[in-house]
């Protein structure tokens, strides 16, 4: 069992994290910028990193930033978009000229009535992507799968990517890599 401080601690980490990230909102109340279990998340980020199916990573603020805060922990660079609330248009906050003729994940926290991803979907498709996946850090009941827009080759939930019985590996691995000073 991990230490609620050391939860505690790590959760202000993600949340500095989303505060600096580009496309954040103060009065940002729909969601939380805290990952629902972010062991699960740190996991998933972990094996969807060293799979090597993907060469960019965009994450859509605010949230999205949540859970790439541990695809970063792993090495990537990530771009951000953002749609604000309620959905209505996508603001395309980095340059998407990398993102031409290679394989692209979408980091966000979840998926209702698929608004967000269309609008996402529509502001990146004339960049030119290979393909394209998505990355869902809330649990597969909090979302609303077949809202998911057809573009999406590939729907990553970290309870269908991830073992249960690999859960105390996945924690101790968690506790170790983030037990060590973050860098200023």
């Amino acid at each position: 069992m991990i230490e609620q401080e050391f939860m505690h601690d790590l959760a202000n980490r993600i949340e500095n994290h989303v505060r600096n990230s580009k496309g954040f909102e103060e009065d940002s109340f729909v969601n939380p910028f805290s990952p629902v279990d972010s062991v699960s998340a740190f996991a998933a980020a972990r094996r969807i990193i060293a799979e090597h199916n993907h060469d960019v990573f965009i994450a859509v603020a605010p949230e999205g930033h949540v859970y790439g805060f541990f695809f970063e922990h792993f090495g990537a660079s990530v771009l951000s978009v953002h749609v604000g609330y309620p959905p209505r248009e996508c603001s395309v906050l980095d340059d998407l000229s990398a993102i031409r003729g290679r394989r692209v994940l979408i980091i966000e926290d979840d998926v209702a009535s698929g608004t967000t991803l269309r609008l996402v979907l529509d502001a990146i498709q004339d960049a030119g992507p290979e393909s394209i996946d998505l990355f869902l850090g809330r649990r597969k009941h909090q979302q609303i799968l077949e809202n998911i827009d057809l573009r999406i080759n590939r729907t990553y939930l970290p309870e269908d990517i991830l073992q249960a019985e690999q859960q105390a590996v996945y924690e101790a691995d968690f506790v170790r890599a983030f037990s060590r000073p973050s860098a200023p």
